[in-house]
């Protein structure tokens, strides 16, 4: 059965579809978590969120919302039916959004004494890092992977060079959770002060001055 194609931005954003009686909290350690339709904690597998039963249990009596938003498609006409992997794709996407994604630049310019050799060498280790922080939360070779690898990268890159010095080597050796720990202040007070900078000390691996 065929489905509707939905764009990259539709995938994201949880504006697309108003109204979504599952809350996304996260992904950790190739987890994904959820507070469901009646409100319960759920951490959900790689192959639990594909399944269709699995999706069900999330909703609850919410089924309308799914056939709503995400109906199966078969010759240019409704089914009857949602589409369990449109419904998995999505709520992947809403998880990362929750644990990365930032919507504003920081405002702080990086500073000119920073030598393009340092900068090259501050961006190797804040890949290697984002690779780590990846391969914690996801499996190789998907989707979701690349995007966790890029949104971790994008991130650190913005506080490291434009708001908060980070020690990056003390990062690449750290656990992973303390690292995404950071990640997530980083992510909290951009979507709730955009433009704003990140008060000093709110992370733990920022170069104390």
């Amino acid at each position: 059965m065929n489905t509707p194609p939905r764009t990259t931005a539709e995938a994201r954003s949880p504006a697309a579809f108003p109204g979504c009686p599952v809350r996304p909290v996260g992904i950790t350690a190739k987890k994904y978590h959820f507070v469901d339709a009646l409100g319960r904690t759920r951490v959900l597998s790689e192959h639990e969120i594909s399944q269709r039963h699995i999706i069900s249990g999330l909703f609850g009596d919410h089924h309308n919302w799914l056939l709503t938003n995400f109906p199966n498609i078969e010759d240019g006409e409704p089914t009857g039916t949602w589409s369990a992997s449109s419904v998995s794709d999505w709520l992947k996407h809403r998880a990362l959004s929750a644990s990365f994604d930032i919507r504003e630049q920081f405002p702080i310019a990086e500073s000119p004494e920073i030598s393009t050799a340092q900068r090259y060498m501050d961006s190797e280790t804040i890949r290697k890092i984002s690779f780590r922080v990846a391969d914690f939360t996801s499996t190789r070779g998907t989707e979701i992977y690349d995007e966790v690898r890029k949104l971790a990268q994008d991130v650190l890159l913005q506080c490291h060079r434009h708001d908060h010095p980070l020690d990056l080597q003390a990062m690449l050796a750290a656990p992973e959770d303390e690292i995404i720990n950071d990640l997530r202040v980083i992510r909290t007070h951009a979507n709730n002060n955009p433009g704003q900078s990140l008060p000093a000390g709110a992370l733990r691996f920022e170069v104390k001055v």
